[in-house]
């Protein structure tokens, strides 16, 4: 049986990754600054900011449906290929906002990779 009468608040401690260097940040690759993504009318991830840095293992953890994968789909733009879906905010790839039109869709897929779960081989089918 438990007895929580002299149970004590836990406090969050920051603890650096075993292998991480203290010492040598890594430059940021990809940034999200205020990123929010529409499904039609549904807001569907609100005011992300985010730094990922460079040659740095990164891992996105959540419950289903908390965004991971639309996250990631906004990195290469694959919404832009289906309607109603909009992203709004800026997505920095070294440096470059890739969500702005002028941004070529080429040069980006040829930067950012996507495997999929269940392959698809063309889009929308």
């Amino acid at each position: 049986m438990n007895d929580l009468s002299n149970a004590v608040p836990m406090q969050r401690i920051n603890v650096p990754a075993a292998n991480q260097s203290l010492h040598t940040p890594a430059p940021v690759k990809l940034a999200a600054r205020g990123l929010d993504f529409y499904y039609d009318k549904f807001h569907a991830l609100k005011s992300i900011n985010l730094e990922i840095p460079e040659k740095r293992v990164t891992a996105l953890i959540g419950p289903s449906g908390c965004g991971k994968s639309t996250l990631l789909r906004i990195f290469n733009r694959i919404y832009a290929l289906y309607p109603k879906l909009e992203a709004r905010g800026e997505v920095l790839l070294d440096g470059e906002n890739i969500l702005s039109p002028k941004y070529p869709m080429n040069r980006l897929r040829s930067k950012v990779g996507m495997v999929f779960q269940k392959p698809v081989p063309f889009p929308m089918t």
